[in-house]
C-alpha cells in the first residue's frame, strides 16, 4: 500500500493506528489503491450507476491506457485526437 502511494510504510501505519486529517490529495490515492470510489472508502452509500466514460472495450483499453507512463499516455492522446478529428471532419 505504501509502495502505491508513494510514502513510508511507517507513514500508512500512522494513518490506520491514529486519527489523522489526510489531505484530499491522498484520499484520493488511497481510493485509487484499493480501486474504490473516495465515496465508498469514507461509507458513504454508493449509488447504482453507470460507470463515466466509454463503455465496453474502450473504456478497458484507457483503464489500461491509465497505467502506462505519462508520455506514453500524452501519445496515445495525440493518436486518438487525431483520429477522432480526422473522423469528423469527414462525417461534416
Amino acid at each position: 500500500m505504501a509502495e502505491k502511494l508513494g510514502t513510508t510504510q511507517r507513514a500508512v501505519a500512522h494513518w490506520e493506528r491514529d486519527p489523522v486529517a489526510l489531505r484530499p490529495d491522498q484520499i484520493a490515492a488511497v481510493a485509487d489503491a484499493l480501486n474504490v470510489t473516495t465515496d465508498e472508502l469514507l461509507g458513504r452509500a454508493s449509488k447504482d450507476r453507470a460507470p463515466k466514460g466509454p463503455p465496453g472495450k474502450l473504456r478497458l483499453a484507457f483503464e489500461k491506457a491509465h497505467q502506462l507512463p505519462r508520455n506514453q499516455q500524452n501519445r496515445i492522446v495525440e493518436f486518438v485526437e487525431a483520429y477522432v478529428n480526422q473522423y469528423a471532419s469527414k462525417a461534416s
